[in-house]
């Protein structure tokens, strides 16, 4: 099976809560730091002349940083003119776990604004869930804001209370 890869270099400015739901696919250190997508194919159009700048990935997408580990089946990473991440959208399968392990959360459809800071999970048939220690959150929308350690939802919502071991 043929495999591409492509490393993003990307500064940001990410400050993070102990009990913040789940990093994006976004931000990271203030230092420089690598992001690495594989997938099984890259479609990627940079070219002004072509439409809006993108690179879509499609099959076994996986994206590797210092702070969490993200899945999807696809995914399209939208640039700015500069040629900056502006935004991102995951789909299918899309599982975002902490490496420190104290959240993960799934979806069929993930988004991140690179601007606003925040990703929004969104229900496809199923809804989104975000696994942490003490709680696991279902709604048809969840919207997360990691700098802000800040959670919401909309639409028909669930939250499961569990005490830690």
């Amino acid at each position: 099976m043929k495999r591409f890869f492509l490393t993003f270099l990307l500064l940001f400015n990410t400050t993070r809560g102990e009990d913040s739901p789940t990093p994006p696919p976004s931000n990271l250190s203030p230092t420089n730091s690598t992001t690495t997508i594989t997938s099984d194919s890259l479609d990627l159009n940079l070219g002004k002349k072509m439409g809006r700048k993108q690179g879509v990935f499609r099959g076994n997408v996986q994206v590797d940083e210092p702070r969490f580990k993200m899945t999807s089946k696809e995914m399209t990473v939208f640039f700015a003119e500069n040629d900056a991440v502006e935004s991102l959208e995951a789909r299918e399968d899309v599982v975002i776990e902490r490496k420190d392990g104290s959240s993960k959360t799934s979806s069929e459809k993930a988004l991140y604004d690179m601007n606003e800071k925040k990703l929004t999970l969104l229900k496809v048939a199923r809804q989104p869930k975000v696994v942490s220690k003490d709680k696991t959150v279902f709604a048809d929308k969840i919207i997360l804001y990691p700098e802000e350690d800040k959670m919401m939802t909309e639409g028909a919502s669930r939250v499961m209370l569990q005490k830690a071991p």
